[in-house]
């Protein structure tokens, strides 16, 4: 499996993700988890930078690596970087 291919999956897992929040938002419970909301939004992002990735043929993240997404203050773009810093336990 190609890296894009590897962004998309992970978009579209995210927009499955997406989905099943914004349904559970229709629910009863949608006054007992006030954040949903924004978890919904940031999810969004990450799926949108995600198929960005994909067109743009961005290499998928190295399973040691910590990739980042920050969303900025103020409307200026995403910041996306890859933080080597972390490693996985084995």
């Amino acid at each position: 499996m190609d890296d894009d291919q590897k962004w998309l999956e992970a978009a579209a897992a995210i927009e499955r993700d997406i989905l099943y929040l914004t349904s559970a938002m229709a629910g009863k419970w949608n006054q007992m988890c006030p954040g949903l909301a924004q978890d919904i939004s940031h999810l969004q992002l990450v799926e949108s930078i995600y198929r960005k990735n994909a067109a743009a043929g961005v290499a998928w993240p190295n399973p040691d690596d910590l990739y980042c997404i920050v969303p900025l203050k103020y409307d200026q773009p995403v910041a996306t970087a890859i933080r080597r810093d972390f490693k996985i336990a084995s």
